[in-house]
Order: structure tokens, then sequence, then C-alpha cells
């Protein structure tokens, strides 16, 4: 169940590597980068399964962090939806892709620092 764990949480840190880089890559780019959209995505699910593993494993959880990571979480992927939608209609997508890039710093910077 350890290693289960230690892979869902290096799969999670290589959705945010995604997330911020293809934010800083695709700042000048017409259409929302579709690896930001699957990877908040799947930053998203993986934060519940790292979640759901840590407590049937019996760690202890900082439940205030816990929730707002969950928030930014819902930032990430609410941003990523909405640029992408904007995208394929062909609208400007770049606020959206800020919003998107900047929360998933934020996120990581609470998973690091507090």
């Amino acid at each position: 169940m350890d290693f289960l764990y230690k892979l869902v949480v290096a799969l999670h840190l290589l959705g945010f590597a995604v997330i911020v880089g293809g934010w800083v890559v695709s700042r000048g780019a017409e259409r929302f980068p579709q690896a930001v959209l699957w990877a908040a995505r799947a930053q998203f699910l993986l934060g519940l399964l790292i979640v759901g593993l840590a407590e049937s494993m019996d760690k202890t959880l900082n439940y205030p962090k816990i929730g707002v990571k969950l928030v930014l979480g819902l930032v990430v992927v609410a941003m990523a939806e909405i640029g992408n939608a904007r995208s394929r209609k062909g609208q400007s997508a770049k606020t959206q892709l800020d919003a998107a890039g900047g929360a998933g710093l934020l996120a990581a910077l609470v998973a690091a620092l507090w």
C-alpha cells in the first residue's frame, strides 16, 4: 500500500509540472493547451486518491490544508474546462490559462510550505 501511495504522489507531482510548465510555455498560444486540461483533471482525481489512501493507511491528515487544496484544485479544473471551451469556440482563453496556472502554482506552494 505504501508503494501505491508513493506512486500516486509522484504522478500528482508530475501533473503539477505539466500544469505550471504548460502555463509558462503556452502563454502566447492561441488555443488552450490540452496537456494542461488533462493534467488538471488528473491532478484533482489524484489528490482525492491521495487523501483516500492516506486515510486508509491511518496517516495523520491536516484537514484545513486539504480543504484549501481542494478549493484550489477546483479552481484549476474549472478554469481549464472554461478555457478549453472558450478555445474551441475561437475565443481567447488567456485569462483562464493564467488563472489555472496561477492556482496550480499556489496549490503547490500550499502543499510545500504549509
